[in-house]
C-alpha cells in the first residue's frame, strides 16, 4: 500500500507539473471576477424568485447565494471542458510520446499503471470542483460579507430552498462533494477515450462532445420518457442535497449509475489499453 501511494503521489506531482493542469483553475477564478463584478453592478437575477416567494432579498442575498449562483452558471460547460482536457490527455500523451514504452518497462502492470492514472484525474475531478465551490464563496464574502440566509435553486432537478447561515453552509459544503463525485463521469469519458491509439486532442473532444449531446438532447425534451438512458440526467441528482427533505433512496440509486458507469469505463478502457502493442 505505502509503494502504491508512492506511485500515486509520483503521478499526482506529474499531472500538476503541467501547465495545461492549471488552466481550468485560472479560467474559473477570471470567470468569478467577472460574474462578482456583474453581481456588484447589477445584482442577481435570483433576485426576483426570492421577491417572489414572499422573502428577505436582502437576508438571502448572501455569500452562499452568490457562490452557489456562480457555481451553476460555470461549471458543467467550463467543468467538463477542463475535465476532459485533462483525462484525454493522462494516457494518450503518454503513448503519443513514449513514455508509456519506458513507464512499462519497469515491474509494474499496466492494471496498477491505469489505476494510478485513473485515480489521478478522478482526483483532480473532485478538486477541481471544491476549488470552483470555495473561491467563489470568498468571491461571496468579499460581495456580501459573512451571514445571511441561503437561496438553494437548482432548476435541473427542481429544488427550491431557503436556508439559515449554518445549515445552509452545511448544505453548501455537502452539495459541492457530490457535485464533484459527480462530475467524475466526464473524466471517465475522457480517460476511456484516451485509452485508445488517439490523439489527445480527440479524446478530449469526444468526451466533451457527447457530454455535450446527452445534454443537449435531455434539455430538449426528445427523451422525456427515457431520460434515465442519458448520463446528465444522473449527474444532475447532486443537486436534491440542497432540497429541504433529501430524498436519500434517490440519490444514491443516481450514484449507483455513476459508480457502475465509472467501473464500466475503467474496465473497457484498460481492455482497449492491455491489447495495445506499445513496445513496438
Amino acid at each position: 500500500m505505502t509503494l502504491f501511494l508512492q506511485q500515486w503521489h509520483g503521478e499526482l506531482l506529474k499531472l500538476f507539473g503541467r501547465k495545461r493542469t492549471y488552466i481550468g483553475f485560472g479560467a474559473f477564478v477570471v470567470l468569478q471576477i467577472l460574474v462578482f463584478l456583474l453581481v456588484k453592478k447589477f445584482g442577481l437575477p435570483t433576485q426576483r424568485i426570492i421577491a417572489g416567494a414572499g422573502e428577505n432579498v436582502d437576508y438571502y442575498l448572501s455569500a452562499l447565494t452568490v457562490a452557489s449562483f456562480v457555481m451553476g452558471v460555470s461549471v458543467f460547460l467550463l467543468g467538463a471542458l477542463f475535465l476532459s482536457l485533462v483525462a484525454g490527455d493522462i494516457v494518450a500523451k503518454e503513448g503519443e510520446d513514449g513514455h508509456m514504452r519506458l513507464l512499462l518497462a519497469r515491474p509494474v502492470s499496466r492494471f496498477r499503471l491505469l489505476l494510478l492514472k485513473y485515480l489521478t484525474c478522478t482526483g483532480y475531478a473532485v478538486f477541481l470542483i471544491q476549488f470552483l465551490a470555495w473561491t467563489a464563496f470568498l468571491l461571496g464574502i468579499m460581495l456580501r460579507g459573512w451571514g445571511g440566509g441561503y437561496f438553494a435553486l437548482v432548476p435541473e432537478v427542481s429544488v427550491v430552498a431557503f436556508y439559515d447561515w449554518g445549515p445552509g453552509l452545511l448544505r453548501y459544503a455537502l452539495s459541492s462533494v457530490f457535485l464533484g463525485i459527480s462530475m467524475t463521469t466526464i473524466s471517465s469519458i475522457a480517460f476511456f477515450l484516451s485509452c485508445f491509439r488517439i490523439k489527445p486532442a480527440a479524446a478530449t473532444i469526444g468526451a466533451l462532445s457527447y457530454i455535450l449531446v446527452d445534454f443537449i438532447i435531455r434539455t430538449g425534451g426528445f427523451m422525456d420518457s427515457h431520460q434515465h438512458l442519458l448520463i446528465t440526467k444522473h449527474m444532475a441528482v447532486w443537486g436534491r442535497v440542497l432540497a429541504e427533505t433529501i430524498d436519500w433512496p434517490l440519490i444514491w440509486r443516481g450514484y449507483a449509475v455513476i459508480l457502475a458507469v465509472n467501473l464500466t469505463l475503467f474496465t473497457l478502457g484498460y481492455a482497449v489499453f492491455e491489447s495495445r502493442d506499445l513496445k513496438s
